[in-house]
This record gives structure tokens, sequence and C-alpha cells, in this order.
């Protein structure tokens, strides 16, 4: 039955002045754009996969930047370091270029980002709270939010290096003979 339809289509293709030649060459043609759409769409997808990749490689670096400068201040309480204070707007910037790479790319990671974030400001205010009025009190607290902030940014990596599989897997190269 479907050799009759395909006699029937290539027979009106005939009468209407088109070679089998030409009809061939229309189905190649055809084959031919198709396997150019799927090769275009597969490269995009490629190059989507790496620019995500370097963006994750760039979200992971500036955490640990922000988590080492809210550790920075940790380290100058304990060296009695405090004639360079922290720079709060260079934390709000980083915090902020952390956060716009979060909510573009990888909404996954707010929810354990947010935690990370109010982690290292609660430990920012213990800080400041010792520097200003030191007592034990105040340091017994401080150190609850070292442990806590510890504890979460532990977690938060945990979770990071989850997503890693998605985003940071080497791309598969194709064998070259």
């Amino acid at each position: 039955m479907e050799n009759i339809e395909l006699a029937n289509g290539i027979a009106w293709l005939e009468q209407i002045g088109l070679s089998e030649g030409l009809i061939a060459a229309c189905i190649v043609g055809i084959f031919g754009l198709c396997g150019v759409i799927i090769s275009l769409n597969f490269e995009r997808k490629k190059e989507y996969k790496a620019f995500l990749r370097m963006k994750f490689e760039e979200l992971v670096i500036r955490l640990v930047d922000f988590a080492a400068l809210i550790k920075e201040a940790e380290a100058k309480r304990f060296l009695n370091n405090y004639e360079k204070d922290l720079d709060i707007d260079k934390l709000y910037r980083e915090g902020g270029k952390i956060e716009i790479l979060i909510a573009l790319y990888f909404p996954e990671l707010e929810e354990k980002y947010v935690l990370f974030l109010k982690a290292g400001g609660d430990l920012l205010t213990a800080q400041r709270e010792y520097e200003v009025s030191p007592s034990d009190d105040v340091l017994n607290k401080l150190k609850q939010y070292e442990e806590g902030f510890d504890k979460i940014y532990d977690d938060f990596y945990e979770h990071i290096k989850l997503c890693s599989s998605t985003y940071a897997q080497p791309l598969k190269r194709r064998n070259r003979v």
C-alpha cells in the first residue's frame, strides 16, 4: 500500500515536471538540512554546558573568597590586629555578585546560600560586638557563631560538591583518528 502511495506521489511530481533526480536531490537536501540543524543544536548545548561550567567555577571561587573575608576578620581578632577594619562595602559587593550568579544560573543553591550569608552576617556582628565590649559572655556567644558559621559553610560546601557533578564535569572529547 505504501509503495502504491509512493509511486502515485512520484507520478504526480513527474506530471508537474519534476524528475526523479530532482526529487532525490530535494530529499537529500532536506535530510542534509535536518543534519545541520541537529548538529547546530548539539554544538549550542555543548557551548552552554561549557558556559555553565565557567560560571560554576567562578561562583565557587567567589564563595571561597567571601568566606575568607569573614574568616579574616576572625583571625584579626585573635591576632589583636584591628588597624585595618573589615571593608563592609567589599563584603556586600562580593555577596551581591555571588547572589546574582546563583539567581541567574544556580537557583538550587539559593536556600543554602541564604543560610550561609546569614551565618556570616551573624558572625561579623558578634565579632564587632566583641571588639566594642569584650567579655566572657560575648566571647562565648562569638564562639557559638563561629561554630555555626563553620558548620553552615561545611554544609553549603557539601551541597556545592553534590551540584558540581552537574556543572563541573569534564567535557567529553571526541576521539580523533
